[in-house]
């Protein structure tokens, strides 16, 4: 049964059959909306990957590939990612994938910021084997090519106003989806109490990472505290006392730094001319004055002298 192609916004619409259940004995219907991915800031992947609004709660990646690989026939999914789930890799502006090349090719200079992505990715396990959307949830697919995204977005619409029928998940293997129901809430018990070995290697890793990432950046904020700013003055801060060698050497080689950097610098201007020579003038006045104090205070011990 032919029908004409449904567009709601822009969307293509894409029905689904879900299969029935013991809760329900009747197949329903659900509707995918899809169209091609256009974030308000572009990204290298954007071209090739589509959009889809109203994903069933049951959704998994197997489900995603399925759809468009087996039933749809169409593009092969590299990647999916979820509404409210968070991506490790993110795509890059296209004017920095040239600079990233490069800088592969020579050694990464680890950084505070590097260390502490490391450390938001170290968690517990997870005590679910099967994460579930929540209702009208969106995905984002990102396809092989931007071919295959076409493809698939044409073999949808060729679907929709065919009026061919697509039940969710028919012909996907049961033992790539955890299965739903009792045996989900039976194994989130028993992943509720992970063995000792993880979760003493899950604290380790996060406790090494931590201290990685405190190290460094105590390191960077000494390092940018040493550096003088744009008028030559240097921060000084009151910290720990320097009860090491290595601190006391970093402080010495910081302190003839300075100094070196000052050579040359002392009769630079004519006011510092003139304050040195008045400097000067100071001290031997109040070396004359001092001079003057002892010898009174010398007459005063000796008392007057009387001729015999």
């Amino acid at each position: 049964m032919k029908k004409d192609t449904v567009e709601v916004a822009g969307y293509t619409t894409l029905p689904l059959q879900l299969p029935p259940t013991q809760a329900s004995k009747k197949p329903a219907t659900h509707y995918l909306y899809l169209r091609p991915h256009e974030p308000r800031v572009p990204d290298p992947d954007s071209s090739r990957c589509l959009f889809i609004v109203n994903v069933p709660i049951d959704t998994t990646d197997a489900h995603i590939r399925h759809l468009f690989g087996t039933q749809l026939s169409a593009g092969r999914v590299e990647r999916i990612s979820y509404e409210d789930v968070p991506v490790k890799k993110r795509g890059v502006p296209a004017a920095m994938e040239g600079n990233l090349v490069h800088r592969n090719k020579k050694r990464k200079r680890v950084t505070a910021d590097d260390l502490q992505s490391q450390l938001d990715d170290i968690w517990f396990p997870s005590t679910w084997d099967r994460q579930l959307q929540k209702s009208g949830a969106h995905a984002i697919v990102v396809f092989a090519d931007k071919p295959s995204m076409e493809s698939s977005l044409k073999a949808a619409s060729k679907a929709a106003r065919k009026g061919t029928t697509i039940v969710w998940g028919e012909g996907l293997p049961s033992d790539r989806v955890p299965p739903l129901g009792l045996h989900r809430y039976m194994a989130h018990e028993r992943m509720r109490y992970p063995d000792r070995a993880t979760l003493l290697r899950t604290v380790n890793d996060f406790m090494t990472v931590f201290t990685q990432v405190a190290e460094a950046r105590k390191r960077e904020e000494s390092k940018r505290l040493a550096e003088p700013d744009d008028d030559g003055f240097v921060t000084v801060v009151h910290g720990p006392k320097l009860n090491s060698v290595a601190r006391e050497d970093e402080m010495k080689e910081l302190v003839d730094r300075q100094k070196k950097k000052a050579e040359g610098l002392e009769d630079f201007y004519r006011f510092q001319s003139r304050e040195k020579r008045k400097e000067r003038q100071n001290q031997l006045l109040k070396r004359f004055d001092e001079d003057k104090r002892k010898l009174r205070d010398m007459k005063n011990r000796r008392g007057n002298i009387r001729p015999e």
